[in-house]
């Protein structure tokens, strides 16, 4: 899954379930801000491990 195809999974995921960037960074281990930058810039870069963490938690494996 590219980070495209994972931010609007992600947008989708927040959107479904109406949770906050707050819970979902919490969830994931990172701050809210380092999130929210990544979802609303496409030249910020996160890491794999970080990516992997949102992918289970989208999965709902966390």
């Amino acid at each position: 899954m590219n980070d495209t195809e994972l931010r609007s999974a992600l947008l989708s995921f927040q959107k479904q379930y109406g949770t906050s960037i707050t819970f979902i960074a919490n969830k994931c281990g990172v701050s809210r801000e380092h999130l929210s930058r990544w979802l609303h810039n496409s030249s910020y870069v996160i890491s794999e491990q970080l990516k992997g963490k949102i992918i289970k938690l989208i999965k709902g494996e966390m």
